[in-house]
């Protein structure tokens, strides 16, 4: 839990002392929790979630610190433990680090110090695979940062392999849409943090080498196939419009029609709205293959 918490702050998502048990932390914890685990072992987010605010060895305060839900604050004072997601959910709103510790994991240096003693420290087992596992994500974090930091990324002269731009490109893609297709609307978040939505670039990385993650959106896998067959396109009115071929007399092809002029569900930051020139690319493609 603590590397996934490391790798969360590497990654640019930890800019608040506020880390949630939501997907960001849960993919992460599952990562590196099959990196060391053995066969009888389950993941168990909440287990460590929780039990990280108890005493510490030699009976200090613990640096983690759990904020109940609004309401609840009774409820998790008497919790002597977690045996469930929904425990955590119910009646945990995040927990915070000392503020100290928080500080020092604005630096990447202290973040890469931090690591390495814990995975030293702590697992005696599989410790050449957990390695591994952790500087892959590292490289993965290290470019999500990069796309989180600003929505003008320019087109690389070489861009990073696929294992690291991918999954670094969902990420910030699907958590600006708060797991929600931008076209149906549709949100379900596993209990393990996995999410239904996928990241789909508007204007093909193939064509563009683009992820800006304006270039991007929230998509079900469903809708994602339908926008990248030119079935339907996010246009610069930011509504939805459908190809003429589709016919509304065939059943199968009215939810897609349905969406004809409905709004684009946008990210919560005016500023990752999706660009012009990548909704007029795939505006002009969906007319020209209509």
């Amino acid at each position: 839990m603590l590397l996934a918490v490391l790798d969360l702050a590497r990654s640019g998502a930890l800019t608040e002392n506020r880390i949630c048990y939501a997907p960001p932390l849960l993919e992460r914890y599952a990562r590196f929790f099959d990196a060391v685990r053995s066969p009888p072992d389950h993941r168990n987010p909440y287990f460590p979630f929780f039990h990280l605010s108890g005493r510490l060895r030699g009976g200090g305060e613990s640096f983690w610190h759990l904020h109940a839900l609004p309401g609840r604050e009774g409820v998790l004072e008497a919790m002597d433990t977690a045996r469930s997601n929904a425990a955590i959910v119910e009646n945990v709103a995040f927990a915070s680090l000392d503020d100290e510790l928080f500080e020092l994991l604005q630096l990447p240096a202290n973040i890469e110090a931090l690591g390495d003693a814990l995975s030293t420290a702590w697992f005696d087992r599989g410790l050449g695979e957990l390695r591994a596992v952790v500087a892959q994500a590292s490289e993965i974090s290290r470019y999500e940062h990069q796309l989180r930091a600003g929505p003008a990324l320019q087109a690389r002269p070489q861009a990073p392999p696929a294992y690291v731009r991918d999954p670094a490109f969902r990420r910030v893609v699907t958590e600006l849409y708060d797991y929600r297709c931008a076209a149906t609307g549709l949100r379900l978040v596993l209990p393990d943090g996995t999410a239904m939505v996928e990241a789909a670039h508007i204007h093909p990385f193939s064509e563009a080498q683009d992820d800006d993650p304006r270039n991007g959106l929230a998509l079900t896998p469903n809708m994602h196939w339908a926008m990248d067959h030119d079935l339907i396109a996010p246009g610069p009115d930011f509504k939805w419009h459908v190809a003429s071929r589709l016919d509304s007399r065939i059943a199968d092809h009215r939810p897609l029609i349905e969406l004809a002029g409905k709004n684009l569900i946008k990210p919560r930051e005016p500023r990752m709205y999706p660009k012009l020139e990548a909704l007029q690319w795939r505006m002009a493609r969906l007319e020209a293959r209509s």
